[in-house]
């Protein structure tokens, strides 16, 4: 099972396509959506939203990754092998998509398995999570060989 762990209140501009993946996926999938800080310090949005998520880490079990700017880039392929690989331990792969202005890592780090990053490019959280939904089709497709991934 894929757990994405995500702060958001919409995401109307990609709708129509998150929606369609997250059909596709909805056996394969479990969406924890946490509430963005109201607060209107920057500041204090990143560590009260640290500690949500830290909170939420805390007690989830599997292999988790952060999407990270800094954090390691990999091809779909490779990412399809690592997931493979670590559902082998774990039964679940859980994806983190943080705050709207970033997190502290320090906070969270040693909860973190893999900081993974789509680019060094910011996007909006709503199309990374579109990103993250299709890359996860994709590695669904992978492994029945179907012909969505060439």
């Amino acid at each position: 099972m894929y757990k994405l762990i995500f702060f958001s209140d919409t995401y109307k501009h990609f709708d129509e396509a998150i929606k369609e993946y997250e059909k596709r996926l909805w056996k394969e999938l479990e969406i924890v959506k946490l509430k963005p800080s109201k607060r209107k310090n920057q500041w204090e949005i990143i560590e009260e939203e640290t500690d949500v998520l830290k909170e939420k880490l805390e007690k989830i079990k599997g292999y988790k990754i952060l999407l990270y700017i800094e954090g390691k880039v990999l091809s779909t392929h490779e990412l399809h092998l690592l997931v493979e690989k670590n559902k082998q331990h774990f039964w679940d792969i859980i994806f983190i998509i943080w705050g709207a202005y970033w997190v502290n890592i320090d906070k969270i780090v040693h909860l973190i398995d893999l900081k993974l990053s789509f680019s060094p490019m910011t996007f909006p959280h709503s199309l990374a999570y579109l990103m993250l939904l299709e890359q996860i089709y994709r590695i669904e497709m992978i492994k029945k060989w179907s012909g969505y991934h060439h």
